[in-house]
């Protein structure tokens, strides 16, 4: 089948918005997340209602930066993810912050598993490349 048979555009998976990227620049950059005033859950990322009891009453909660993981597993990927092409593998682990948020990220610096209970802490680092070659920045751990 040749190119001539599409119908239409091809769609592109992912499109670099600076507006949604300044949007979730908190979210991003400073593990901000937010804490229910009724039930007093914590939520990360942030939530406009709180899915334990439906509360509109949220406040802006910083997350810790440091934790422990819970798990960890290296992440070929199989192919090249848009924006991921200079990654071979990663590793990607579980973490529970300090203070009780659950977040899934990637360990900076390290190529294999890192065993459970590891202490961790959020860096900032580059992460991928946008659509139009940009880097794109955001939080990564590394072990301390």
């Amino acid at each position: 089948m040749g190119l001539d048979n599409l119908h239409g555009p091809i769609p592109k998976v992912e499109v670099h918005s600076t507006v949604k990227a300044y949007k979730e620049k908190e979210g991003r950059y400073r593990l901000r997340g937010v804490r229910c005033d009724d039930c007093g859950e914590i939520w990360f990322p942030r939530r406009f209602v709180c899915p334990k009891c439906q509360s509109t009453h949220l406040s802006p909660y910083l997350c810790a930066r440091t934790g422990r993981i819970i798990t960890s597993w290296v992440d070929t990927m199989g192919f090249p993810a848009i924006g991921y092409e200079d990654i071979d593998e990663r590793v990607v682990a579980m973490i529970r912050l300090d203070d009780g948020v659950t977040v899934i990220g990637e360990i900076a610096d390290c190529h294999a598993e890192v065993p459970k209970d590891t202490p961790v802490e959020m860096v900032i680092r580059a992460q991928k490349r946008d659509d139009t070659g940009n880097l794109m920045y955001g939080f990564k751990f590394v072990c301390i």
